[in-house]
């Protein structure tokens, strides 16, 4: 019988020896193979976003409500991504999104580290044949929405205009950034349907400059995405009352707007209804966030469900709060529902929304 660590002499001994050195030496392999496999394992499974940094590219100049909700989601999203990456804004305005929505579509990287937030208006400018256009709305990875509230058409204190009833009388100078924006839509709606003279001051880079000019005074009225992102960016404006609140765009009127006009039920018939229709469904986008077609399905998985987790954590909606920001989360698949919605609007709906709107 053998004993470990008793000393034999002869044939015995030099088994128990050669025996024992064997199994010494398996055991002191069993720990690195162990250990090397461990090591493999931690390499598969290492999370993609490790290291890297994401990239949310926005439509506008900073200051404005599309910036200012992409920079709240850029300090919490790489918290609820595996990997923690860097989350970074990058700025590009141009043709009211069109130009920032192309490069992420085209230009910007596939591999899930560049992320949109533009203009809630660029499905509904592909829809209605927009200049420009080189993207599909249909491939967008929605990644959801933050908030998403009603459209404002406003004028400044000072104006002399307070009430769709004094837009129909005199020509008022409105601010726009391009011929897609906000301003531009809801000005364009108006003076055909309702018999507003709103003229339209274009080139201006982002809403932050329109602004500054309706402050100095170039120009009466503006037109906003969102009552949410217009309070977030001017609560002072609200709070004194510097501009006066006209119409809104949306399918039912913000609690917070109550005496103030729906576009949809300033309309004369049922055409124009239809045309109001299809310009307040962008407001029901709002401030949304996606990334172009060809990212890896697997990754598009992994940014939703932590854009999901973001918009739920309470550090994430303390931080909004502070800023005067609201948040009303909407999923992917809720946006990619509106979508859905917008395509199936009659052709000649769109046709004559288009003519409108001079996108045709």
């Amino acid at each position: 019988m053998l004993r470990w660590g008793t000393a034999k002499s002869g044939r015995d001994g030099d088994m128990s020896r050669t025996l024992a050195n064997r199994l010494r030496a398996l055991m002191c392999t069993i720990p690195m193979g162990v250990a090397l496999l461990s090591v493999d394992e931690a390499a598969a499974q290492a999370p993609f976003y490790e290291g890297k940094t994401i990239t949310v590219v926005v439509s506008y100049a900073p200051g404005g409500g599309y910036d200012l909700y992409s920079r709240l989601l850029s300090r919490h999203l790489g918290n609820h991504v595996p990997g923690k990456p860097s989350v970074v804004v990058q700025n590009m305005p141009g043709a009211a999104g069109v130009v920032a929505t192309n490069h992420v579509y085209n230009a910007g990287a596939k591999d899930g580290t560049v992320i949109a937030a533009v203009d809630q208006n660029i499905p509904m400018f592909q829809l209605l044949g927009g200049e420009g256009v080189r993207y599909d709305v249909a491939r967008f990875n929605w990644l959801g929405v933050v908030a998403a509230s009603n459209g404002l058409v406003m004028a400044w204190h000072t104006s002399g205009i307070n009430s769709i009833e004094d837009a129909r009388k005199r020509v008022v100078q409105m601010g726009a950034t391009g011929t897609n924006d906000d301003a531009w839509v809801y000005a364009k709606v108006l003076n055909a349907a309702a018999g507003t003279q709103f003229n339209l001051v274009r080139g201006y880079q982002g809403t932050s400059a329109v602004n500054i000019a309706i402050e100095r005074g170039e120009v009466e009225a503006m037109g906003r995405s969102s009552y949410y992102g217009f309070l977030g960016q001017k609560p002072d404006w609200v709070r004194e009352k510097k501009v006066v609140f006209l119409a809104q765009l949306g399918f039912s009127k913000q609690a917070e707007l109550g005496d103030v006009p729906l576009v949809l039920d300033l309309m004369k018939n049922e055409d124009d209804r239809q045309m109001a229709a299809l310009v307040s469904l962008p407001t029901a986008i709002g401030y949304s966030h996606w990334m172009a077609a060809d990212v890896p399905a697997d990754r598009v998985k992994i940014l939703r469900d932590g854009y999901a987790r973001t918009v739920a954590d309470a550090a994430f909606i303390a931080d909004a709060t502070k800023q005067n920001l609201q948040v009303m989360p909407k999923s992917a698949a809720e946006v990619e529902a509106l979508i859905m919605r917008a395509t199936a609007t009659p052709e000649a709906v769109r046709k004559r929304t288009a003519a409108t709107l001079e996108w045709k």
